[in-house]
């Protein structure tokens, strides 16, 4: 079990590298960090007593407790052994996107004509969604198809989707054993529509018939097989979703005793953008009559290309909603915009190089390894000691505020942390990163004096 903490700001003062926070109450605001060595000796013999306990039931437990303000460890335990990060590995891309790309950076995707087609620009853009406006993620499609009417293009032939600042790789090999039309392993790619998820939502009937099946988006780029039954509501829901890993179709089964609502992953992101934007546009008299085409090329390389819309995203919103509920499809996405800006090609490997590069050079990060953005594979791994080194880097950073702001609140219902330390006394004086996969609990991040 790990768990990584740690403090910030003016008034935040400790860092816990992998601490075990996750498992046990916090620390009473009684005794803070730093204020003199008594009560630094009562804060240890309170964690050493936590940590024993996690001994005796087998843990592997890593902790760091740094005080800003006295500028040291005051705690460590298993402090430079190298352990799984689960979801703590976000903090990585995340905080290099802000090194490198700066809080101002913006993620712009860009609709426009060329040559009587219709083509699409990626910009590695992972809010192209329902998420910031009302649920609805056809609501950008729509704006764009206004914007291509009031410009007099009432017609296209082929949609052109320009995807080479990515690969075409859209799921990690090191995903295994997972349920791949789970949300929370959504598939990435440079235009991605919606998580890359169609939004399920299950209504049931009369008993015994079938329950009533809708989609968001509304599009018939996936295929809905219904082999569930309506249930009495004092029954409990049993139902289950099953897609082959290349098709886009979508088998359901069981009780269905209540409304419900799921998400479930599509194949090949690239063709569910340029399928639901097709059917957008039309149904508001822009007709694309052509196939969809992939491209490789730029904007740039692009002559006579006429942009005719775009849509723009901010960086420090984007960290936000990746760190604070533990999004890990915007970690992918994130991960391989740094490949993308910093290696000219957002591919996994040059997009995990890109991140120990600016990590090493800017942090003084060396003893960490990274397979993914998100935490999911199992040979990401940091020693405490490190995540601590990251966490200090990032308190004295220019862009401190907006990593800072990135974290989970404890008790903002926002974020992960919603339902965790809640005591009056440090009630929304924590802000931290989890973690949790299999066997494996980790915490980092801030605490405020």
């Amino acid at each position: 079990m790990l768990i990584y903490s740690r403090v910030t700001s003016a008034r935040l003062f400790a860092a816990f590298g992998l601490l075990l926070i996750t498992v046990c109450p916090a620390p009473a605001a009684s005794t803070p960090l730093g204020t003199s060595q008594d009560k630094q000796a009562s804060l240890r013999d309170q964690i050493d007593a936590i940590v024993q306990s996690l001994k005796i039931k087998g843990a592997k437990v890593g902790v760091v407790v740094y005080s800003t303000k006295a500028d040291q460890a005051v705690y460590g335990v298993n402090e430079r052994e190298p352990l799984q990060l689960a979801s703590n590995t976000k903090l990585l891309p995340t905080s290099a996107a802000l090194a490198r790309l700066g809080a101002d950076f913006r993620f712009r995707t860009s609709v426009g004509v060329m040559g009587g087609d219709l083509h699409v620009f990626a910009g590695g853009d992972p809010n192209l969604s329902g998420r910031f406006h009302d649920d609805d993620p056809t609501a950008i499609f729509r704006e764009w198809g206004a914007k291509i009417k009031s410009a007099g293009v009432t017609k296209a032939g082929k949609l052109v989707l320009h995807t080479g600042i990515f690969d075409d790789v859209h799921l990690h090999p090191g995903w295994k054993g997972y349920d791949h039309w789970a949300w929370w392993a959504a598939p990435f790619g440079a235009l991605s529509l919606n998580d890359n998820c169609v939004d399920v939502r299950l209504t049931p009937t009369a008993e015994g018939q079938p329950c009533k099946v809708a989609l968001t988006p509304d599009t018939a780029y996936v295929t809905i097989v219904n082999l569930t039954k309506s249930a009495a509501k004092a029954q409990r829901s049993t139902y289950g979703f099953s897609r082959p890993i290349q098709s886009n179709t979508i088998t359901i089964r069981g009780d269905v005793a209540g409304r419900s609502l799921n998400w479930v992953t599509v194949h090949d992101p690239t063709l569910y953008f340029g399928s639901v934007l097709k059917e957008t546009p039309a149904r508001g008299g822009v007709d694309i009559a052509g196939p969809i085409e992939e491209s490789a090329e730029t904007a740039e390389e692009a002559k006579g290309y006429k942009e005719l819309a775009a849509w723009e995203s901010d960086l420090p919103t984007t960290l936000a909603t990746c760190n604070q509920p533990s999004q890990n499809f915007y970690a992918e996405m994130i991960l391989r915009t740094l490949g993308w800006k910093v290696k000219g090609k957002g591919t996994t490997e040059n997009s995990i190089e890109a991140v120990r590069e600016i990590l090493t050079k800017e942090a003084g990060l060396e003893e960490f390894s990274q397979m993914d953005g998100s935490g999911l594979t199992r040979e990401n791994r940091a020693s405490p000691a490190e995540m601590v080194k990251l966490l200090l880097h990032m308190r004295r950073h220019k862009h401190a505020q907006a990593f800072l702001e990135s974290l989970p609140a404890n008790g903002d219902r926002k974020g992960t942390l919603k339902n965790r330390m809640l005591a009056p006394d440090v009630k929304g004086r924590i802000r931290a990163k989890t973690g949790h996969i299999g066997g494996v609990s980790t915490l980092s991040g801030y605490v405020e004096s």
